[in-house]
């Protein structure tokens, strides 16, 4: 995914999402996950059932937990990194 400036959003990027704090932790289009958060990594036939994104990213915000943003999503602007 794409912040809308156009840079590409990667794993450790502290961003503010819909006015909340957080950490990408998962980049489903890049098959990338932080420690702790691989039992995200859908395998093939966890993609038909839904339960599991398979695109997008996972943000840790400190507000509400993990959220899941799809393709498409606005409102996601990098603050810094922390290198995960």
């Amino acid at each position: 995914m794409r912040y809308i400036s156009g840079q590409m959003m990667k794993l450790g990027d502290k961003v503010v999402a819909d006015g909340m704090c957080g950490v990408i932790v998962c980049d489903f289009d890049s098959r990338e996950f932080a420690e702790g958060y691989e039992h995200l990594n859908p395998q093939p036939v966890d993609l038909n059932d839904g339960d599991i994104p398979s695109t997008g990213v996972m943000i840790k915000t400190v507000e509400a937990g993990l959220v899941h943003y799809g393709d498409g999503t606005c409102g996601i602007e990098r603050v810094g990194e922390i290198g995960i």
